[in-house]
C-alpha cells in the first residue's frame, strides 16, 4: 500500500465477463496486489464508482474492479432471467472465485450483497466496506417517505414494473438523474458535471432496454425479503473486518440503523461523514477514500479469522 503521496491515478479499463448466463460489463482501475471489488445499489451501476475506483487503486496499491449487476448499467438481462437477489448472489460467487480473496465495497443493496457474500464465502473475503448498507429497521427506527413511496409499487410486481416504467418515460434521462442525485445526495451540485453527463448518458441507453424496470423490481422486492428473512443470519457469520461508513444525512437509510448495527456488531468499525448523503462515493469521495485507505492497512494486517462452512 501507498501514502498517497505523488500516486498517478490510473486510467479506467472497460471490458466483458461471461458468467453463466450473464454477459458482464466490467470496468477497472489499477494493477496492484490487492484485489477490491465494488458493489453498487439499486438502481446504481459502474458509473457509481467511477469517482473513487482509481484513488483507491492508488492509495491501496489495488486492482479495483466494479460490476453491472445483471440488469443494470450494461448488463442485459436475458429473456427469462430475473434480477433478483438470488441472481445477483450467485453472479458474485462466481466473479469473488475469479478474483480470488478480495476487499468487498457494497454501497445500499451492494452493501447487503457484501454480507450474504462474507456468509457464504468466508474464504473469499478479507474484508468489507459497508456503504450506507440496506439493513433492517430497529426499534423506534422509521422508514423515510421517499423511500416507502418509491418502493412499495415494486411490492406487487405488475404494478412496480407499470410505475417504474411509466417514470421513466415521463421524466426522461436527464430528470430522472438529477431526481435521483436529489434524492441520494445532501448537495446535487456536488456531482461533477462531467460525472453527471456520464450517468445521463448510462441513463439514455438503459431507457431503451425493455427489461430495465423489470430489473429494479425484481431486485427491490427480493432485497425487502432477505432484509426481513435472512439479513440476521448472514451478519453473525461475518467474522472478517469490517468498515461501516455512513453518510450522516442519508434519506434513504438513517445514520441510526448503522449506529445500531455497529453497536450489534462491535467488531465493525463506524465511520460517519458528516454533511453527506446515501452515497458518500459521489458526494465525497476523497473524504470516504482516506476512511478506507487509512482503515484498510491495519484491518488487512490482523490475522484471519478461522473459516466457518455455513450450515
Amino acid at each position: 500500500m501507498t501514502d498517497g503521496v505523488g500516486d498517478v491515478e490510473p486510467e479506467m479499463r472497460e471490458r466483458w465477463q461471461d458468467v453463466d448466463d450473464f454477459h458482464l460489463h466490467v470496468v477497472g482501475w489499477g494493477d496492484g496486489t490487492l484485489p477490491v471489488l465494488l458493489l453498487h445499489g439499486l438502481g446504481g451501476n459502474t458509473v457509481s464508482w467511477e469517482p473513487v475506483g482509481p484513488l483507491l487503486a492508488a492509495r491501496l496499491d489495488a486492482s479495483v474492479t466494479a460490476i453491472d449487476l445483471p440488469g443494470y448499467g450494461l448488463t442485459r438481462l436475458p429473456r427469462g432471467s430475473r434480477a433478483d437477489f438470488a441472481t445477483h448472489s450467485r453472479v458474485l460467487d462466481a466473479v469473488l472465485e475469479h478474483l480470488g480473496p478480495a476487499v468487498v465495497v457494497g454501497n445500499s443493496m451492494g452493501g447487503s450483497l457484501a454480507i450474504g457474500l462474507a456468509a457464504r464465502h468466508p474464504e473469499l473475503v478479507r474484508a468489507l466496506v459497508l456503504v450506507d448498507p440496506a439493513q433492517p429497521l430497529g426499534p423506534g427506527q422509521h422508514p423515510h417517505w421517499a423511500a416507502v413511496v418509491r418502493m412499495a409499487p415494486c411490492m406487487i410486481p405488475p404494478l412496480g414494473r407499470v410505475v417504474i416504467h411509466t417514470r421513466a418515460q415521463v421524466l426522461g434521462p436527464q430528470r430522472l438523474v438529477d431526481d435521483t442525485l436529489a434524492t441520494t445526495l445532501v448537495d446535487a451540485s456536488r456531482c461533477a458535471s462531467a460525472l453527471r453527463e456520464r450517468l445521463i448518458a448510462m441513463a439514455t441507453t438503459r431507457a431503451s432496454f425493455p427489461e430495465a424496470s423489470g430489473a429494479l423490481v425484481d431486485s427491490t422486492r427480493s432485497l425487502f425479503w432477505y432484509l426481513t428473512r435472512d439479513f440476521g443470519r448472514d451478519l453473525g457469520r461475518v467474522h472478517v473486518p469490517t468498515l461501516l461508513v455512513h453518510g450522516e444525512n442519508d434519506r434513504l437509510v438513517a445514520v441510526a440503523a448503522s449506529r445500531a448495527l455497529a453497536t450489534q456488531q462491535p467488531g465493525f468499525r463506524l465511520e460517519i461523514i458528516d454533511n453527506c448523503g446515501h452515497t458518500p462515493q459521489l458526494e465525497c469521495p476523497d473524504r470516504f477514500v482516506d476512511l478506507v485507505a487509512s482503515w484498510a492497512p491495519d484491518a488487512l494486517a490482523a490475522p484471519a479469522p478461522a473459516v466457518e462452512t455455513p450450515g
